[in-house]
């Protein structure tokens, strides 16, 4: 099949489609470059939409580092029918759309060089964060965030948005689509139920949907599907209900009626951060879109849950990773085995300056120490975040953990310059390549300077 470009020029395709969605048929080039949408209905009056979507509201054209996070349209079809072309993402590397990862049952058959482990997923979700953190910070709204257009190669740590010509700008491009029902805000659920038309997907709509996606990527079940039954006699006006107006939080706090049976891997397996992100967005978040939290506190507070992770030292379990819990037991919750040695692990609890110098205030950041783990510049520098780093380096390591059998815990330094610890009532310098026992109550300081940050370290049993 050959096609013909809004600019004039024309290229072949595959003359059978490879998928068909809702919109239109998907079409692979004869040198796999692109994929082509064409629509099932000639529909001329959006084409100013496509034109302004590939050119004004450009995300990849403003920030060329967003480039590989979305499938943007870089072409308008105008025959053999409308449509619209886009980079195929699979030429370079294979990627199956986020529900694969969504239930065991499903992710077993996900091939295991695309599989990645649970630390895996958790990229993927602060990925995701980025994403909808760099659509909504030009004020564009996607209006279908959904396990199937969030194509993902876990074990690469890539996501990439799709069907990207449906993006809603408030007041200049109306949505075309109103979403998928299970990752719809119950706003716009209520809405379509009750038919009505002044509520519309927006900004706050999305991040509803990102928060659903990014809990059923980590937990593996939905947020609001509980044992709850709001209509008996109607499946599908029970699920409306469920996921519009009287949706309700299976970990509600104050409201269990929604809480599946014990024992269940609920948020607090995430950390204390991210689960008060996910309470705050699926209870008083739930029916007050303005309470949601924003895509950047997800991207951040994903990126610090990362810190904190530990291997599980069971071959064969299936998530390879957990997060170590502020007082609670070592644990993994994915196959109940339990870090038995080393009988004690280090945590960095970090504070940033402010004020006078040598004045800290508590930070967010919580990094917990493992063999080879390391710290770079967003770790030790309070005015540096990790998706600043774009060059080499800005991401090199400048201080490790290192596991000694005879002096314990260790951390290296590897090129922080002006790294010092107070200890016992005086300030010793650490040079370059030297090392120094990690003990309870260090104050290590990361440099100097106003942005550099102090980290006092803490021994958690296990």
């Amino acid at each position: 099949m050959r096609i013909a470009l809004d600019d004039g020029t024309t290229e072949d395709y595959e003359d059978n489609p490879f998928a068909e969605g809702g919109q239109g048929r998907l079409y692979r080039s004869r040198d796999e470059r692109h994929v082509i949408k064409l629509y099932h209905q000639e529909d001329r009056a959006r084409l100013p939409a496509l034109q302004k979507i590939m050119g004004d509201l450009n995300v990849t054209r403003h920030d060329p580092s967003t480039v590989a996070l979305f499938a943007w349209i870089n072409g308008i079809v105008r025959r053999p029918s409308l449509g619209v072309r886009m980079l195929n993402i699979n030429r370079d590397m294979p990627h199956k759309d986020l529900t694969w990862w969504f239930t065991p049952k499903a992710l077993a058959r996900v091939p295991e060089d695309m599989r990645g482990n649970w630390f895996d997923r958790t990229c993927i979700a602060s990925e995701m964060a980025r994403i909808a953190w760099k659509l909504h910070g030009v004020g564009l709204c996607h209006s279908d965030f959904s396990g199937g257009n969030f194509m993902a190669n876990v074990a690469r740590h890539r996501a990439v948005l799709i069907d990207l010509d449906g993006l809603v700008v408030p007041d200049v491009l109306p949505p075309s689509m109103i979403g998928t029902a299970e990752y719809m805000a119950p706003e716009i659920v209520t809405a379509h139920m009750y038919k009505q038309r002044d509520i519309r997907p927006s900004i706050q709509s999305d991040l509803h949907s990102l928060a659903v996606l990014i809990y059923q990527l980590l937990l593996m079940r939905h947020p609001l599907r509980g044992p709850k039954v709001h209509d008996p006699d109607n499946p599908e006006r029970d699920d409306q209900l469920a996921f519009g107006e009287k949706a309700l939080y299976t970990e509600d706090p104050t409201d269990r009626s929604n809480r599946p049976k014990d024992p269940f891997r609920g948020a607090w397996l995430l950390g204390e951060e991210v689960e008060s992100l996910m309470r705050r967005t699926f209870t008083v978040g739930l029916h007050d879109p303005s309470k949601r939290p924003v895509a950047a506190m997800w991207r951040d507070a994903l990126l610090r849950m990362a810190d904190q992770h530990v291997p599980c030292f069971n071959p064969q379990c299936s998530g390879k990773a957990f997060i170590l819990l502020r007082d609670h037991p070592a644990v993994c919750p994915w196959c109940n085995t339990r870090i038995s040695y080393p009988k004690q692990i280090p945590v960095l609890r970090l504070y940033s300056g402010v004020g006078q110098t040598g004045h800290f205030q508590q930070d967010k950041g919580r990094i917990v120490g493992w063999q080879s783990r390391s710290l770079h510049r967003w770790h030790v520098q309070s005015n540096f975040s990790e998706h600043e780093a774009n060059r080499a380096e800005d991401r090199a390591p400048l201080v490790e953990f290192q596991y000694d059998q005879r002096h314990g815990w260790l951390l290296h330094n590897l090129a922080l310059e002006q790294l010092r610890v107070a200890d016992t009532g005086s300030v010793q310098p650490i040079g370059l390549g030297a090392a120094l026992p990690l003990r309870e109550g260090q104050k290590w300081l990361l440099g100097t300077g106003n942005t550099a940050r102090l980290a006092l370290v803490t021994m958690q049993s296990v």
